[in-house]
């Protein structure tokens, strides 16, 4: 009887145990079910809270949330284009522009900077320069070849200052100087071909004479240019480019330059608008010569190389922009008859004044050209 009551006590226990667990698994069941109920739910309405939330906001006109970064990125986007720009340019420092105001004329293109033959005279649009002079092995000749400055062509006006007077040579004392060159077997030669002279030894009329005119005033195309046409005679005319495009009255036009240089008459820079270029800061200065270079090729058809300092004023930074722009040389308002290539940016002239008679001009330009026996001066 006690084992029997033994073993019914046990099934008992073991029956309570049973029971207890099925009661466990059955809460345990209910609890997983609410929960995957509970998140099937939240999934269905979250579409219509974000669409509500999106209502909402437009309703006050804030962009939703995706419109909000969609329009930051076009704005970051030009953001960095625009500081990546500035970066570019920024090292290259841009020309001043306060007090200069841009040209009218438009930059040359590249056909008007070709470099090949000797250019003809007649047209100024098909011409092209002979190849940048070099030395012949280590020397160079020293040329004896007189450089004539002119600047007006014209008798002074009544209330003309001394300054106008003294930078004045009246037509008829003009003309009376080319009748002396022209019967004293002189041939007006110009720059370009005194420099092949000196680097490639190229021959030389027996009497040659450059003819050359500052600042490109009205009278040197209504007095001068026919006087010199008269003759047969070329010259060079330095302009001042800026002064052209602003239309100054007392100073030539672009449809006179032209014409002067289809004639076989050289047009050289003169600066843009005249200043004292000694001292100055180096953009100032490339502006005032590159720009006035330009502004005649884009004019003549062919790159000019040679330049006339303003006022004849000038430092070591101007000859090192010059030859840096492959100018082949430049003249001086200095005395002087020599020119050879180590002085090639500072050749003398002689000038032409009120007070030159003709017997004065006559001793200016006597004896013409002759190898100096000195050699790369």
């Amino acid at each position: 009887m006690s084992t029997n009551g033994n073993n019914t006590s046990t099934r008992q226990r073991i029956d309570g145990i049973g029971c207890a667990g099925l009661l466990f698994l059955l809460v345990l069941m209910i609890f997983v079910g609410l929960n995957l109920f509970g998140d099937l739910r939240a999934k269905s309405e979250e579409p219509a809270r974000a669409d509500g939330k999106a209502r909402t906001l437009a309703s006050i006109g804030a962009p939703a949330d995706d419109a909000v970064e969609e329009t930051a990125r076009p704005e970051a986007t030009a953001t960095q284009t625009a500081t990546s720009t500035a970066t570019a340019v920024s090292t290259h420092p841009p020309l001043p522009t306060a007090t200069e105001p841009p040209t009218s004329t438009p930059l040359p293109t590249a056909t008007a900077t070709a470099v090949a033959a000797l250019p003809p005279t007649a047209s100024p649009t098909a011409t092209a320069l002979p190849p940048l002079p070099t030395p012949q092995g280590v020397y160079s000749w020293t040329l004896q070849v007189p450089i004539l400055m002119y600047h007006y062509i014209s008798i002074p006006p009544e209330d003309a200052d001394k300054y106008r007077v003294d930078l004045s040579v009246a037509p008829e004392e003009f003309r009376a100087q080319m009748a002396y060159l022209a019967a004293n077997g002189f041939e007006p030669i110009d720059l370009y071909d005194l420099s092949l002279a000196i680097t490639a030894k190229r021959e030389l009329p027996p009497k040659p004479v450059i003819i050359t005119l500052d600042d490109g005033y009205r009278d040197n195309y209504e007095n001068a240019f026919p006087i010199l046409q008269e003759f047969g005679f070329k010259a060079t005319f330095f302009v001042v480019t800026e002064f052209i495009d602003r239309g100054f009255a007392d100073y030539v036009t672009w449809e006179m330059v032209k014409e002067m240089a289809a004639a076989g008459m050289r047009i050289e820079p003169h600066s843009k608008t005249h200043p004292d270029l000694s001292g100055q800061e180096r953009d100032f200065v490339i502006y005032q010569i590159l720009g006035a270079q330009e502004t005649l090729a884009a004019h003549i058809g062919y790159t000019p190389r040679y330049f006339c300092y303003p006022g004849g004023r000038y430092d070591e930074q101007t000859i090192e922009v010059l030859q840096e722009l492959d100018f082949w040389g430049a003249v001086t308002t200095a005395n002087g008859k020599w020119h050879g290539f180590n002085n090639r940016y500072e050749w003398p002239r002689l000038r032409m004044r009120w007070t030159t008679t003709l017997p004065v001009f006559a001793d200016f330009v006597e004896p013409g050209a002759a190898v100096s026996g000195k050699l790369g001066q």
